[in-house]
């Protein structure tokens, strides 16, 4: 009785000093707001681990998918029309995720007209083991179907896909022993030449005129096994000749440079690398015109220090008067 009769006296005291009841009231609130504040900062701690936790699992699950990312481009053709370049290719998804492609890329190799253009592809999505065979077009101001072409796909991951052209028969004829040189057999051209040397338009016909100058085109590619440059020289050259008669007439390699012939010197083939080599300037004599010529392009340089020697004999032509 006694101390219950103590704490209800000292309660009754306390309550009777304001000052003591205040600040009594006062620590209890500031220990509260301190509990809450804690508690605020700690899950908002929490929460920010939880979030850069979710962010380095889902980049390091983007890094994973587009390093498992393996489409590849197979059996790259190429066709021009006007300035239109089309391209064929077979996509093949490889890998073990899904694909989105999402741009084209085209480049223009030309060493006088290097442009390249792109364009989106909307909807295009490979799941794993999907082939695709795909066509598109796209333009790229002064194309001409003598250049060579580049391309690549860009997926929505930042992957890219080199479009690898097909050259099947050029391996072929290579594993036969024709040689280490390979010519463009649809590419074949010439061009009229005037009295300063200046080529005209290129003429992908083969019918060529007897009155005229002409200087022919061809695109060689080095395929040496031993990936050797292979140097072109002045004793290259085509030769036209007509079977079963004595008719024939040579037109030398030559440069050209901006549009004009100039003195040769040498030119170099790289390992892989398509190379527009000219030969002329010569009139057919009237020996062979009205007929029909064989073409042989007689070729002759070094491949590394080693003598090279070649003659590619694929096509014919018809001699006006």
């Amino acid at each position: 009785m006694t101390i219950c009769f103590s704490l209800r006296k000292r309660v009754r005291k306390l309550i009777a000093n304001s000052k003591g009841f205040s600040s009594v009231i006062g620590t209890t609130f500031m220990v509260l707001v301190m509990l809450f504040l804690s508690t605020s900062v700690f899950l908002w701690t929490l929460s920010q681990n939880t979030m850069y936790n979710e962010a380095v699992r889902a980049r390091s699950q983007e890094e994973a998918d587009r390093h498992d990312e393996n489409v590849v481009a197979l059996s790259g053709n190429y066709s021009v029309s006007e300035e239109e370049v089309t391209v064929k290719v077979v996509l093949k998804n490889a890998g073990s995720v899904a694909v989105q492609i999402i741009n084209l890329w085209v480049l223009d190799t030309y060493e006088l007209n290097r442009r390249y253009t792109n364009k989106s592809l909307n909807n295009l999505n490979l799941n794993p083991g999907d082939v695709l065979n795909l066509v598109e077009t796209v333009t790229i101001l002064g194309a001409n179907a003598s250049h060579n072409f580049v391309s690549w796909f860009v997926t929505a991951r930042g992957n890219t896909i080199p479009l690898e052209k097909e050259q099947g028969v050029i391996i072929a004829q290579l594993a036969q022993g024709i040689g280490s040189i390979t010519m463009e057999f649809k590419t074949f051209r010439h061009h009229i030449v005037d009295k300063n040397n200046n080529l005209g338009p290129a003429q992908y016909g083969f019918t060529i005129p007897g009155n005229e100058y002409t200087v022919f085109g061809i695109n060689l590619t080095n395929l040496d096994e031993s990936k050797r440059n292979i140097n072109l020289t002045g004793y290259s050259c085509v030769w036209l000749i007509v079977p079963g008669t004595s008719a024939s007439a040579s037109w030398s390699i030559v440069k050209v440079v901006d549009g004009r012939l100039v003195d040769f010197d040498f030119q170099v083939l790289e390992y892989g690398n398509p190379t527009l080599i000219f030969f002329g300037k010569t009139n057919p004599p009237a020996s062979l015109q009205w007929k029909t010529a064989a073409v042989n392009l007689l070729l002759y340089g070094k491949i590394g220090s080693d003598d090279y020697g070649q003659n590619i004999p694929f096509i014919s032509v018809y001699v006006t008067g």
